[in-house]
């Protein structure tokens, strides 16, 4: 299809493969949408096969994308985002309708279970205020979810076991989660105050030789480990994914030998003294869903890449408008120019466009970065030093 397909993907797909992680906890109020049982006799803006895409149905599609992500709110109201997101509104409607029943009624289950948790972690009244605020009601938003969580059913349901032990057999450093206490002895102390590489190992030396001679290894990373992330809690990470951590920290939680205090590892932050107490590193029941999601989210953006224009029958097609040019305003090229337009690319840079729309889009809204690498898209605690 169209190149925007690929440039606004992460952001347009955020409700098929994103949807479980919000930058804006959603939802609420106990509103219901009086009007939805009327007919809708909007203008039909798409056509496909088996339905319509109504104006009234994109409306509210765009205005709930709005709301789940008001950062990118201003975006959305370029062309460019409104084609893909017509293709996308396109595409699930034709996904909720080969889904199966059971395939629907699991979609709902999810609906409601996400919005019932993001119920549980935010203000009603500010809330329903930001619900107004785009015009939707909590019924557009299940609405929405549903559908979307339909989607993801139905593609989850055409992946195949053979297909998942392949994903997982191919890129299992992705999928191995841990147990892991650590003590991270920084390159400045608690005051601030830095210290040097040497005098940093030297102290960690001596950690490592409390715990070899019987010490408890929780008691000492709260007297030592300057990751206050984990410190209080006796150095401990529990059933973290390893993918998330630092390149050196990963390769000793995957690699050091179950139960057994490595030796100081060097990161960026400091020295680490790391065991590892449990790795999950087979392919569980819970892992089998977690790589069927993804090869799910991987299908869904292959459907809307190949197999979407096949099965578009028309389409209405938004274009930006172009801003009037001031009264009195003369466009006669400079003097040396030819009439030749540049199209506004500043002088050396041969007409090019630095897309740094793109770059925002591509970029997780709300995610803090911890010492370790790990990124936390669902709260705002970092982990120093992990």
């Amino acid at each position: 299809m169209q190149s925007s397909h690929k440039k606004w993907g992460k952001l347009a797909s955020l409700g098929a493969v994103a949807v479980l992680s919000f930058s804006v906890l959603a939802a609420c109020g106990d509103k219901a949408d009086n009007d939805t049982a009327k007919t809708d006799d909007s203008k039909v803006l798409a056509t496909y096969d088996g339905g319509t895409v109504t104006q009234d149905q994109f409306d509210k599609e765009l205005n709930v994308m709005k709301f789940l992500q008001p950062t990118y709110a201003a975006m959305m109201d370029s062309a460019e985002i409104k084609n893909y997101m017509l293709d996308q509104q396109i595409a699930y409607n034709y996904l909720e309708g080969k889904a199966t029943e059971e395939e629907k009624t699991e979609g709902a289950k999810m609906a409601t279970e996400q919005i019932d948790q993001l119920k549980a972690q935010v203000d009603q009244e500010q809330l329903e205020t930001m619900l107004t605020e785009q015009n939707i009601t909590e019924a557009d938003l299940t609405t929405y979810m549903t559908q979307v969580m339909t989607a993801v059913q139905y593609m989850s349901d055409q992946v195949t076991d053979e297909e998942v032990q392949k994903e997982f057999d191919a890129n299992k450093d992705t999928y191995v989660t841990a147990d892991v206490r650590h003590i991270l002895i920084g390159l400045a102390d608690a005051e601030g105050k830095e210290r040097t590489d040497a005098e940093a190992k030297k102290l960690a030396d001596e950690v490592k030789t409390k715990i070899d001679e019987g010490g408890d290894f929780a008691a000492l990373a709260e007297e030592y480990s300057e990751d206050p992330g984990s410190a209080s809690n006796g150095g401990l990470y529990e059933n973290q994914p390893v993918s998330s951590w630092v390149e050196e920290f990963k390769k000793a939680t995957l690699e050091q030998e179950v139960g057994v205090v490595g030796d100081p590892v060097k990161t960026d932050y400091g020295y680490h003294i790391i065991k590892v107490e449990k790795r999950n590193d087979t392919l569980t029941d819970e892992m089998k869903d977690t790589v069927r999601r993804g090869l799910a989210s991987t299908k869904l953006n292959e459907f809307m890449e190949k197999d979407l224009e096949g099965i578009t029958k028309s389409k209405e097609e938004f274009v930006d408008e172009e801003a009037p040019a001031a009264e009195g305003t003369e466009t006669t090229p400079a003097e040396g120019t030819d009439g030749t337009s540049t199209d506004g690319a500043a002088e050396g840079t041969d007409g090019a466009v630095t897309e740094g729309a793109d770059q925002g889009a591509a970029t997780d809204q709300g995610t803090t970065t911890d010492e370790s690498g790990d990124a936390d898209a669902s709260t705002d605690t970092t982990t120093d030093g992990k």
